[in-house]
């Protein structure tokens, strides 16, 4: 759940089309993580970060290898 839900933050953030907002969104993931962390009274799993972490990334390539499809398929 947590790499689908990361995936479709990447697929909205890539729709922006601004790398500004590719990067904020990016550190704010890990920023969100780090509170989380901070504030649990219990250990964390850094593998759940690994996780958002690559599931935003196969978000945003998904979304650019679909655009890119979509331009291809237009100029043809």
């Amino acid at each position: 759940m947590l790499f689908l839900t990361a995936a479709s933050i990447g697929i909205c953030v890539g729709t922006m089309r601004s790398a500004f907002s590719i990067a904020f969104v990016a550190v704010m993931i890990t920023a969100t993580f780090a509170l989380a962390t901070a504030a649990s009274p219990g250990p964390a799993s850094y593998f759940n970060l690994l996780i958002a972490i690559l599931g935003y990334n196969a978000g945003l390539i998904g979304f650019l290898m679909g655009r890119f499809a979509l331009n291809t398929r237009r100029a043809a």
